[in-house]
């Protein structure tokens, strides 16, 4: 109740309705940064792994038609309320069985109220609160000689030199910009053969990360970087040994 009443009082006036109001939809801003891993959320915004979340609340679920959706979302019908958001996001899995979001949950009632009525915002007809792309900042300005000593033990699996032979992984010289699965001589996993485009920056962090669109049925078995800072730099190192990339490939 709440919650609704504090997405009520956002929506239906010209301003925040007041300070406490305020100061909810500033933390679920905050709490957005953790998201944007998979997630865009202005208006027009392209898809990452997840869908862009721009207008979300009152939206058919599963609705988007140029995104392919998980089975199990596309039979989770209905619309997102803030009730659906707000019992999604406390357990995603447990709400959608076998959906391909790997986040594990937020917990805390007071942060999920303030995501909701922050996303409440992001739609036609609404404040439309900014957001800076906080994934896109970090990736743009990791530190590739960080990134490089982070690197040191992928090289148990991974080559890195130009023309050199595949270990238990690919070689990941050229891997920014490349075709997913497509390093000659390789044998890739079944997952990754199915999947089409090719490796950005964001969709390595989303590897790193471990996200189950990528990870699931795959043979990698490191430990993800759950930090931005780490899989920015790693990245970053990971550019410097990708000639080719071009830095205008932002999907």
């Amino acid at each position: 109740m709440r919650l609704l009443l504090i997405i009520f009082l956002l929506i239906g006036t010209p301003g925040f309705a007041d300070e406490t109001s305020y100061a909810v939809i500033e933390h679920g801003r905050e709490i957005f940064n953790r998201c944007q891993n998979c997630h865009t959320i202005e208006e027009g915004g392209y898809h990452r792994i997840g869908p862009n979340l721009y207008g979300v609340m009152g939206r058919k679920i599963a609705s988007l038609p140029d995104f392919d959706y998980s089975p199990a979302l596309k039979e989770y019908s209905g619309v997102w309320t803030a009730e659906a958001l707000n019992s999604f996001i406390e357990r995603p899995n447990h709400v959608a069985m076998g959906t391909d979001m790997s986040f594990r949950g937020i917990n805390n009632p007071s942060d999920r109220e303030a995501l909701v009525s922050f996303l409440a915002l992001q739609g036609p007809g609404t404040i439309n609160i900014e957001v800076e792309d906080t994934l896109l900042q970090a990736l743009e300005n990791g530190d590739a000689e960080r990134g490089k000593r982070l690197f040191h033990p992928c090289q148990a699996c991974h080559s890195f030199n130009a023309g050199a032979a595949n270990k238990i992984g690919p070689n990941l010289y050229g891997v920014v910009g490349r075709e997913i699965a497509s390093s000659p001589g390789f044998g890739y996993s079944e997952q990754l053969v199915k999947l089409s485009g090719i490796w950005t920056p964001e969709r390595l962090n989303s590897f790193i990360f471990e996200e189950k669109k990528f990870r699931r049925g795959t043979h990698m078995a490191f430990r993800p970087f759950t930090e931005l800072s780490d899989r920015a730099d790693l990245i970053a190192w990971l550019k410097k040994l990708s000639p080719d990339y071009s830095e205008t490939i932002k999907r």
